[in-house]
């Protein structure tokens, strides 16, 4: 199974275009989105291809193959938009690797906590186990002291902190990092 992830598009309708080209060119099984859809929130500035309207209609031609993760900017009224549930809080996804089961935990950033082994704890993950998530705009792959890897695509239509507009790609023994022309920018294998 592959999976393309993408968080944050905040409404960004040409970004999106660009960064769903990757679905078919690493001939993804299913898009991840961890949040963030359409709206930009009240610290950031509206993405110049702001257009929420035409947002809900790409996505939706992949409601079949959508997992989706509710973001803080997110609300309800935009579950009006989509065809495909975008509401949970969280989700779990289960690989299957050379060395054994992987545990991926999904969220958008900003409600779970993961620096204590207690906190990990209650959220069912063992030391080694991966988080995926949004929510800081600034993509990379972040080790914690709790034993978890935490990797963040970035946003493809806000990047902050110097990283470039990207998304992640889940593969069958690693999830790497692009930025939206396809450059692989940083890889974690498993």
């Amino acid at each position: 199974m592959r999976y393309l992830v993408l968080s944050d598009i905040h409404g960004g309708s040409e970004e999106l275009k660009q960064a769903l080209r990757f679905f078919q060119i690493f001939n993804c099984d299913f898009l991840i989105l961890l949040g963030d859809l359409l709206n930009h929130g009240p610290r950031n500035k509206l993405p110049a291809s702001y257009d929420p309207m035409n947002v809900g209609n790409l996505l939706n031609q992949f409601k079949e193959k959508i997992i989706s993760i509710r973001g803080n900017c997110d609300s309800e009224v935009d579950g009006m938009v989509f065809d495909f549930p975008c509401n949970a809080a969280y989700g779990y996804l289960v690989v299957s690797t050379s060395k054994g089961i992987k545990k991926i935990f999904l969220t958008h950033g900003h409600l779970h906590k993961i620096e204590t082994k207690e906190q990990i704890s209650r959220l069912g993950l063992n030391e080694g186990d991966i988080v995926l998530s949004g929510h800081t705009h600034v993509s990379g792959i972040f080790f914690k002291e709790s034993g978890i890897i935490n990797i963040n695509p970035g946003s493809i239509s806000i990047p902050k902190g110097g990283t470039q507009k990207g998304f992640a790609l889940i593969s069958e023994n690693a999830i790497e990092l692009y930025d939206l022309d396809g450059n692989l920018l940083n890889s974690y294998k498993y």
